[in-house]
């Protein structure tokens, strides 16, 4: 006997940052589960008229993994990424209790206090684009007034949105990160990732500081599966600061001395889901990358997604 349908899940597919294969797979595991649920899996483009009317006339949740776009749902409740200004998820995290490192919006030609900052800081722009570039620079603070002109001088593109400056938190000669997917804060996969190359001493030139890349999440180094306890759970309490964003990839750094955790962002815009982006397919081409398969199965993820997207349904469809 076929269960009757009570309830409505709307899965909203984005090409190029999910394949739809990856939500059929999920889609059977839920109705597997949870046969109430009706699963429906829709382009980012689609008409909401499109879909059978009954579809409307239950209970919906709406969950997509990026901003839907023309796709707009009769009713129901919705649940879509969407980008987050870096400063602006910082001063969320910091409010909902989650250790992030300290932090301010640079202002160019104000020297840096020591006793406040520690001996370093770095300077991240953010200006679409650039983090993916590597472009965060490693400054002694009582030199950051002076170089920030030199890294980012007058009419410098990366002066077109805000320039954090931040505590430099040291996780070691390589310096490495966690990488946390979570949905509904639910962790699907962890990965440690470490960059190309050392960084330099710390007594290093100024110069060798500047030309040095320390953002780990824009070098291709080693990258492993991790399942550290400490930083799985601070990944869950994360997704509480923000959250409306349902897809999460929270990066994590561990401070080598004391090794206390701090979240950098959770990459609030969703081209995340790296089983299928075509960022994965980017990513395949390093030895050391781990597969589709791999980050599948750690957790396993599909079951991991079904529970949660079960639950909130259930919870929250309306």
């Amino acid at each position: 006997m076929i269960a009757k349908k009570s309830r409505t899940l709307i899965l909203v597919n984005h090409p190029g940052r999910q394949e739809r294969a990856d939500f059929e797979e999920i889609k059977a595991k839920i109705e597997a589960a949870e046969p109430e649920i009706g699963v429906q899996i829709v382009q980012a483009g689609q008409s909401a008229e499109e879909l059978d009317q009954q579809i409307w006339d239950r209970p919906c949740l709406i969950v997509s993994f990026a901003t839907p776009l023309g796709f707009r749902p009769k009713r129901g409740r919705v649940y879509c990424c969407r980008p987050i200004p870096k400063f602006e998820q910082l001063i969320k995290l910091s409010r909902a209790g989650i250790p992030v490192p300290l932090s301010a919006q640079y202002r160019f030609g104000k020297p840096l206090d020591r006793r406040f900052w520690g001996p370093f800081v770095v300077l991240k722009p953010t200006t679409p684009g650039t983090m993916s570039q590597g472009a965060v620079y490693l400054m002694r603070t009582e030199r950051a007034c002076e170089l920030a002109e030199v890294v980012f001088p007058p009419g410098h593109p990366s002066r077109q949105s805000p320039v954090l400056v931040q505590q430099f938190v040291d996780t070691g000669e390589w310096p490495s990160y966690f990488r946390v997917l979570t949905i509904f804060g639910e962790p699907l996969y962890c990965r440690k990732g470490f960059t190309a190359k050392p960084r330099p001493p710390l007594d290093a030139s100024d110069e060798v500081l500047l030309s040095t890349p320390i953002a780990t999440n824009a070098q291709f180094g080693e990258r492993q599966a991790a399942n550290d306890p400490d930083v799985l759970d601070l990944a869950r309490r994360t997704y509480a600061a923000m959250p409306a964003i349902p897809l999460q990839g929270v990066d994590i750094i561990r401070e080598q001395s004391g090794g206390r955790l701090f979240v950098l962002e959770i990459n609030a815009g969703g081209n995340t889901w790296h089983f299928s982006s075509q960022h994965t397919q980017h990513f395949q081409q390093f030895q050391s990358a781990t597969s589709r398969a791999e980050r599948i199965a750690q957790f396993g993820a599909w079951d991991v997604a079904a529970r949660a997207l079960i639950t909130k349904t259930n919870q929250e469809a309306f």
